[in-house]
């Protein structure tokens, strides 16, 4: 059934902007409905009111005066819609539609009828045009003064005064613009406006009215790109033969204000037309136009019949220039928020306060700050607004071809139940348990039993070579994470991350992983089973700590050295977690894959799903899966890598993490091979010596050349140290190739005859050949990543400048090389 609804939806030319996904989803809220001939789908009069598209037969509207006489004025077939006047209105439905054979109806009742304006706002434009031509074409006598009166109604709804929080900035920037309000409400000349998108042209407009005509005076606000579509013809039509027929566009002003968004989007000829009908304007209503930018400058120009026609010009300051106006705008902002919501206030911390004023807010100004803190309000559980709830820039886009596994019910259901999951979280637990308890009670029987092996041989290499293809699926069954959280559930005091910790996240998860490797090998924990449980047992002492006095996974998202590695080699996995960010900016407004739904928490790793673009702080927990109420979220397979040169809000100080990762092996890699000739001591003050002077100069230089957090999209520099990933992975599998139990005791050979008969055999150990494809295929990739980033950097550049001035760029790049 929902099939056929979407076929038919698709053949009406009110849907005709909707691809076939909104399409579908729309179908879902429509109903059925079969009519008789003779039978009356609307009565006048009717307060119940539906949207209705007649799918089969024909129908007549018909008006009767006191329920006597009726005549008709207008005919619908298939794919004709109706009933949209009244619920625009609120009104009893002013006509009696009556089939005249047998009908078949979708309906649509009104609040599902609201919510798809929500959904898909440009509808409005459609239905309004709809009614501009129902207004032409139909008796005027009887339905003019009612068409006028409902685009009066539903051109008010655009003007959006619910998103004017009425707050200028400081004290300086009120007593301006109220100053500036003042003298205009003392004028009657019409008002230009100048600014960048989301400056407060409207607001400014807005205010201007209530100051000068009331709040209840009409407010009405065009576009003029869509100017000269909808709009141009009716605003001058005149009929000669019968005045009555036609109409002003500024009566259905009246005394009131319209506001024209982008005068020079109008067309020459329409800015004339718009120019003669403002110096004979007797409404007495006040015009204010908006523009992007200096009027000289723009193309297209204001024509100079139009620019007369504003004797007022005020401009306003982009918001990077007036910074100082940030915090007293952000308080305000909330404090609005706070009591609309019957909430305490919360307050920015001073590192979000701090990333606020560095912003530069060239995408919406005002505008775009406002839609920042609406979405960190929300966020927040408590009443601070840190780092983590604050999201800047556009919701990440789909990178390439994917294969969304969710879209198969049956792993749908797996993931969205838990249950399995969940038992292989107890399984792994009870796994690394036992295992403790035989290292600490029977070592012995753990070391000729393999147990011990199988964790330093078996489960370390597996993390190095799984992470590339699956993600952090061990952070999934993890059992640190595990017990973490269990105890956690007992015992929480829920404080907030220090600023510290989410700043220099990096730096700790690198020490630990670079310490925790130190350890391993100074000590010997690959022969010593009560250094292994001491430093087992460790890790999760610090993580149930960790999670008994923070809110969330913070040990797994800002601590763990294992979960930076694992989620460092996961960037270029072939799994990846992603919402649908259409679907969740136009149909979210509880944020639960973020905040939870009572009875699965919100995201572990502080992630607000439509932000997130890359794989290193994503534990695959599936909780967004289970808690998204609109199948926002998506399990995708897609092509291994690809991620590395898509990078956008990557944690740039892993570069950092990156290569000090690849500078240690050079240690590990000499002193292993010289640990059975140098005496112990000596050995080990040189290793520690040269292990930590190495960790510690890599990073200097890393820092140096990637430059990390001098942009806040990731530079191309960072790109390219990312691109190392699979260079480090490879080394690290290499590393521990050689503790795999018979890994240089199994050999592979090749036979063969020669010529003279002799048989020839050629043998090589089973490392050896694990080495070499690891490092063929860790250089490989590491080579396919740097040419794509750099190839990708130049498309970005071409496509920005003018092809004489990319080209010139590409070749001393190419010089410079």
């Amino acid at each position: 059934m929902n099939t056929e609804k979407v076929y038919y939806l698709s053949k009406v030319r009110f849907f005709a902007d909707l691809t076939n996904q909104e399409i579908s989803e729309l179908a879902n809220d429509f109903e059925w409905q079969e009519y008789a001939q003779g039978t009356d789908i609307i009565k006048q009069g009717q307060t119940e009111h539906y949207y209705y598209i007649l799918i089969e037969g024909k129908a007549e509207a018909l008006v009767s005066k006191q329920g006597i006489n009726s005549w008709k004025v207008n005919l619908f077939g298939p794919c004709d819609a109706f009933g949209e006047l009244s619920l625009f209105t609120g009104k009893p439905a002013p006509t009696t539609v009556r089939c005249t054979e047998n009908c078949r109806v979708l309906l649509l009742n009104a609040e599902n009828f609201a919510r798809m304006l929500v959904r898909w706002p440009k509808l409005y434009q459609k239905f309004i045009e709809h009614l501009y031509h129902n207004l032409n074409d139909a008796n005027h006598e009887i339905w003019d003064a009612k068409y006028k009166d409902f685009l009066r109604l539903s051109l008010q709804l655009t003007h959006y005064k619910d998103k004017f929080y009425g707050i200028w900035g400081s004290a300086r920037t009120t007593r301006e613009i109220e100053k500036k309000i003042d003298e205009l409400v003392s004028t009657k000349e019409n008002l230009l406006l100048i600014g960048e998108r989301g400056t407060g042209r409207q607001m400014v407009a807005w205010y201007l009215h209530k100051r000068r005509f009331g709040e209840a005076a009409t407010f009405i606000v065009l576009d003029g790109r869509y100017f000269d579509q909808q709009w141009s013809d009716m605003m001058f039509e005149a009929d000669e033969d019968d005045p009555a027929v036609s109409f002003n566009f500024f009566e259905i002003v009246g005394k009131g204000t319209l506001l024209l968004r982008e005068i020079n989007k109008i067309s020459p000829r329409a800015q004339l037309k718009l120019a003669e009908c403002l110096k004979m304007n007797k409404q007495n209503c006040l015009v204010v136009a908006s523009l992007q930018g200096n009027p000289e400058q723009l193309s297209p120009k204001i024509i100079p019949e139009l620019r007369e026609c504003f004797g007022q010009t005020y401009t306003i300051q982009p918001l990077r220039e007036r910074k100082r106006d940030i915090p007293i705008l952000a308080q305000g902002i909330l404090d609005k928020l706070a009591l609309k919501h019957n909430r305490r206030s919360p307050v920015l911390n001073q590192e979000a306060s701090k990333l606020l004023l560095s912003h530069h807010y060239r995408q919406g100004n005002v505008t775009e700050l406002i839609q920042v803190l609406e979405r960190a309000f929300f966020l927040a559980e408590d009443n601070t607004i840190g780092l983590e709830h604050i999201f800047f820039g556009p919701t990440a886009e789909k990178i390439g071809s994917t294969v969304n596994l969710l879209s198969w019910p049956s792993i749908e259901n797996i993931l969205k139940k838990g249950e399995l999951i969940s038992w292989f979280k107890r399984i792994s637990t009870i796994i690394f348990i036992s295992i403790i308890l035989l290292l600490l009670l029977a070592p012995q029987v753990a070391m000729t039993k393999f147990i011990f092996i199988i964790v330093w041989g078996l489960w370390w290499p597996a993390l190095a070579i799984i992470s590339p293809f699956l993600g952090r699926v061990w952070c999934t069954v993890c059992p640190f994470a595990f017990i973490m959280e269990f105890v956690q559930k007992k015992l929480h005091l829920n404080k907030p991350v220090p600023d510290l910790l989410k700043k220099y996240d990096y730096l700790f998860v690198t020490f630990l992983f670079v310490f925790i490797f130190w350890t391993e090998v100074f000590f010997g924990m690959r022969s010593s089973p009560i250094n292994t449980v001491i430093l087992l047992l460790a890790i999760q002492l610090f993580a149930i700590i960790t999670g008994i006095i923070f809110t969330r996974h913070t040990w797994c998202r800002y601590l763990c050295p294992l979960g930076g590695f694992v989620g460092t080699a996961s960037i270029g996995s072939a799994l990846e977690i992603r919402a649908d960010p259409t679907v969740c900016l136009n149909k979210c407004t509880t944020h639960e894959c973020y905040v939870g739904n009572g009875s699965t928490p919100g995201c572990p790793m502080f992630q607000h799903l439509p932000y997130l673009d890359n794989n290193l702080a994503c534990k695959f927990c599936f909780n967004c899966v289970r808690n998204c109420p609109n199948g926002s979220v998506q399990l995708n397979l897609r092509v291994p890598a690809r991620e590395v040169w898509h990078l956008v809000r990557v944690n740039q100080g892993y570069a950092i993490f990156i290569g000090v990762t690849l500078a240690i092996l050079i240690p590990l890699y000499y002193f292993e091979a010289v640990h059975s000739t140098w005496p112990v001591s000596i050995w080990r003050l040189w290793f520690s010596i040269s292990y930590w002077g190495t960790a510690v100069s890599a990073g200097l230089i890393t820092w140096l050349i990637a430059k990390p957090f001098k942009t806040k999209a990731t530079s191309r520099r960072i790109q390219l140290v990312f691109a190392l990933i699979p260079l480090v992975l490879a080394g690290h599998i290499i590393y521990q190739l050689r503790f795999i139990p018979g890994a240089n005791s199994i050999f592979i050979g090749l036979g063969f005859n020669t010529t003279t008969g002799v048989n020839q055999a050629f043998y090589v150990s089973a490392f050896t050949v694990g080495a070499t494809i690891a490092i063929s295929i860790g250089f490989l990739l590491t080579i396919f990543a740097i040419i794509m980033v750099l190839l990708r950097t130049k498309v970005k550049v071409i496509k920005k400048s003018k092809p004489w001035e990319a080209w010139g760029r590409f070749f001393c790049f190419q010089n410079k090389s």
